[in-house]
């Protein structure tokens, strides 16, 4: 399914207040105050800026195959003709009811399963829809115009033509999903720690890919594979006044390259693997050390030792990929190149297991609240799915549709499982490590804003607009704020998800720190026209900020608060400030 793209959008470069540009993936940041980082063995000026999820993916500066250019265009056709071979998909079940989505007729013809007196669930009203829909497609709140023309509208495909609209507006698209793949990349701003080069910076990559919404597959595979076109980086660039060779150097160190590998499987497979790469792990029989070895060796020129106890036991095991897939049983050369290009077509496969079952229960998790297995970084095959079924159903669909994330994404959001109306009778939970309840998805979870939803959305409020070149993201300060709401500090290591627990310390933060304080001015917000009616102001102000209308009892408090505070300016900034530190702000319900 194709979406209209809207011509609003603009180039990736004009998103960022140094210029973003469409580079290979975990290039260094062209800025001329860039800091080299130290040289590789073999070539002796190399700039590396290389995320230790992606130590493996290095690069010599010629091709190593003449698959060039024309690799991606392979990528695609191979996965196409492989797709046709795919045995088809589960059918989606009949139920009482007229659906107009598959994803609904799954989830419905397990609710009789539940048998409980609960009442039967009902559609969220549009007021909560539009706030859903925009954090959850552009990471922001919409602003009170965008409210009110779309409660006034009275079609009844008004919904599903929200969702289009949303994911037209490629720049904020990209712009909210690039915060979560930087998290799961370890993607660095390099010049934000001092100058100190640890890390690759994918950001510029990011929003490229997620601007042109290319096939997730693909992308996945240029963090791998060499041969793929958008590996090469530009031929030199100046840094600190001297030219250096732009290389994907590979870290040759036998720990990295396990980690490498570990990282890899959890987040294009979730699938965790980091205890296999000491010993045989100890929960899950399916991955003993010497799977898990064979696996790592495809990030590596060589074969890789058995260690025992710390001990080198000098027996290698031969590379291998994990899963049974076509020509996974023959040996593997030894040249790096070839072996990451292996890794990269098998793991990017229609007909492996879990990539994109992998990928299609993240977006489910990201929209429901709970994915269909969990935890998402742990796809066991101990551990089945709440509904196997459409998690099948899904990744077929996902494939069959040229590995489109917008497709899916709209699919779920245009889906009445995803319309539901928030309630905690209803909402389903899950506590690793303990006998969880099954899942039946009659209710979303409640998920908190990201510290840069958060952000956003009350720039987004007081100002009334926010381009894509202010968005927090871009901002690379940690603050006492950004570290309360669960934003890492620094990428020192992958991560898929932000923590969601409340903790004291976000309290105190959001009700006495100077940020939010500042924040929450609403001089702005201060409309001389609607001095004299109070009722106008306290209406606006609870559109602007929460999306409705305020009830009665809000409206009463609100209206008595302006009449005694000092001025409207201190008025507002206060009630603002109570609202943006409110649960019902704080959270997407």
């Amino acid at each position: 399914m194709s979406l209209a793209r809207s011509n609003r959008s603009a180039d990736p470069r004009a998103h960022s207040p140094r210029g973003l540009s469409a580079r290979s993936p975990g290039a260094p940041s062209a800025d001329p105050s860039g800091v080299p980082c130290s040289r590789s063995r073999e070539h002796a000026r190399v700039l590396r800026a290389v995320p230790l999820l992606l130590a493996a993916l290095v690069f010599a500066t010629s091709s190593p195959s003449a698959r060039g250019a024309d690799a991606e265009q392979q990528l695609i056709e191979r996965r196409a003709a492989r797709v046709k071979e795919l045995p088809a998909p589960p059918q989606p079940p009949k139920v009482g009811v007229a659906t107009y989505n598959p994803i609904d007729q799954f989830i419905l013809a397990r609710w009789p399963e539940a048998n409980d007196e609960t009442p039967r669930p009902r559609l969220c009203d549009d007021a909560t829809f539009i706030r859903r829909a925009y954090l959850d497609v552009i990471g922001v709140i919409p602003t009170m115009l965008e409210t009110n023309r779309f409660l006034a509208s009275r079609d009844k495909d008004k919904r599903a033509k929200l969702v289009d609209e949303l994911l037209a507006r490629d720049a904020d698209y990209a712009a909210h999903w690039t915060v979560f793949w930087e998290d799961a990349l370890a993607s660095q701003n390099v010049l934000s720690q001092g100058g100190i080069l640890t890390r690759g910076n994918y950001r510029d990559w990011l929003i490229s890919s997620f601007m042109r919404n290319r096939p997730y597959d693909v992308m996945v595979a240029e963090l791998i594979d060499p041969t793929m076109p958008q590996r090469k980086g530009p031929q030199s660039q100046e840094v600190l006044g001297d030219q250096f060779e732009i290389e994907f150097v590979r870290n040759e160190d036998h720990t990295a390259t396990l980690q490498t590998a570990a990282n890899v499987a959890q987040v294009f497979l979730g699938t965790s693997m980091k205890c296999a790469s000491c010993h045989d792990h100890f929960e899950n029989d399916e991955w003993p050390q010497e799977r898990f070895l064979a696996f790592a060796g495809l990030f590596s020129s060589h074969n890789l030792e058995k260690i025992r106890c710390e001990l080198k036991t000098g027996q290698t095991v031969p590379a291998r990929y994990p899963f049974d897939l076509p020509g996974v049983d023959e040996p593997v050369p030894d040249d790096v190149a070839e072996r990451l290009h292996r890794a990269a077509l098998w793991t990017t496969d229609p007909a492996n297991p879990r990539f994109a079952k992998t990928i299609v229960n993240r977006l489910w998790k990201r929209y429901l609240g709970l994915g269909l297995f969990e935890p998402a970084d742990d796809f066991r095959l101990d551990v089945p799915a709440s509904h196997p079924e459409l998690l099948e159903w899904l990744a077929h669909d996902f494939l069959t549709h040229g590995c489109d994330l917008k497709h899916t994404i709209r699919l779920i959001l245009t889906s009445g499982t995803y319309q539901l109306r928030y309630d905690p009778q209803l909402a389903d939970s899950f506590r690793p490590g303990e006998d969880n309840p099954p899942r039946y998805f009659r209710s979303p979870g409640l998920r908190r804003l990201t510290a840069e939803q958060l952000l956003d959305s009350i720039r987004l409020a007081k100002q009334g607009e926010l381009p894509p070149d202010r968005r927090a993201f871009l901002d690379a300060r940690s603050t006492a704020l950004t570290r309360a709401l669960g934003r890492p500090a620094s990428r020192n290591e992958i991560s898929t998800s932000r923590p969601d627990d409340v903790a004291v310390v976000q309290a105190l933060e959001l009700l006495n720190g100077k940020e939010m304080h500042e924040l929450a001015d609403a001089s702005a917000l201060v409309d001389e026209r609607l001095l004299r009616y109070p009722r106008r102001m306290v209406d606006q102000l609870y559109r602007t900020v929460l999306s409705r209308a305020p009830d009665v009892p809000e409206r009463n408090a609100g209206m008595a608060y302006i009449e005694t505070a000092a001025s409207p300016e201190e008025a507002l900034t206060d009630m603002l400030w109570v609202l943006v530190c409110s649960p019902e702000f704080q959270y997407i319900h």
